[in-house]
């Protein structure tokens, strides 16, 4: 067990994560690109706090199954690498963060490549500071009061149009003359901020197959 995953105080339950399939031949399940892996953050996850390249390790709350297959057990280690990062910065820009998940690590050792990134409402996996994602739903209505007003200070739900949401902010906050401007030149954008133990779902972009009646899950 590695010393983030220990350190982290997060309690996952006895519930299972259930996805219906088609059955498939002998004892090899695949699971599509598209579906959704349920997780838990063993530390904060911040635009402010990472740096690209750095190592992230989530954690699943409860049983991944596929198919009626157990895929990988409750307090399997999910291992990523930042590829995309920007801090906020003055002129209203918002910081981002994107993680490639690339393996599961179950607590029997057994390793499971996969593909995968947080699950965005457009797709990509990039977090942006100051937008609404899906992630930001999930963790919000599921944390304390108390801890969710400081860990959504960063966090302002405004949907913005256009692709790049930090540059269009900054830019349609400038637009105008005078004071509106310098206005925007000194305000900060939002950093992204997910706090431990907050539930967050990892969207496969590529299938997985694996053999679970190898993996002796059961006694």
């Amino acid at each position: 067990m590695n010393a983030s995953f220990a350190a982290s105080n997060y309690q996952y339950d006895s519930s299972s994560q259930v996805y219906s399939g088609q059955p498939l031949r002998g004892s090899v399940v695949s699971v599509p690109a598209g579906a959704v892996i349920s997780a838990v953050t063993t530390s904060e996850i911040g635009s402010e706090t990472l740096v690209k390249g750095q190592a992230v390790q989530l954690a699943l709350g409860s049983d991944f199954y596929y198919n009626g297959k157990m895929i990988a057990p409750a307090g399997s280690t999910v291992y990523g690498t930042v590829t995309e990062l920007s801090k906020a910065k003055y002129g209203d820009m918002n910081g981002r963060v994107k993680i490639l998940f690339t393996q599961i690590t179950t607590p029997y050792g057994v390793q499971i490549p996969i593909s995968g990134v947080i699950k965005t409402n457009d797709g990509s996996g990039v977090l942006v500071g100051g937008t609404k994602m899906d992630v930001t739903k999930e963790y919000a209505k599921n944390m304390a009061v108390g801890t969710a007003a400081g860990a959504l200070s960063g966090l302002v739900f405004g949907a913005l149009a256009g692709g790049d949401v930090g540059r269009g902010a900054a830019l349609g906050t400038a637009v105008g003359a005078g004071g509106g401007a310098v206005k925007a030149a000194a305000k900060k954008g939002n950093p992204v901020s997910i706090p431990a133990n907050s539930r967050i779902d990892i969207l496969l972009n590529q299938p997985i197959t694996v053999n679970p009646s190898a993996y002796s899950y059961e006694d």
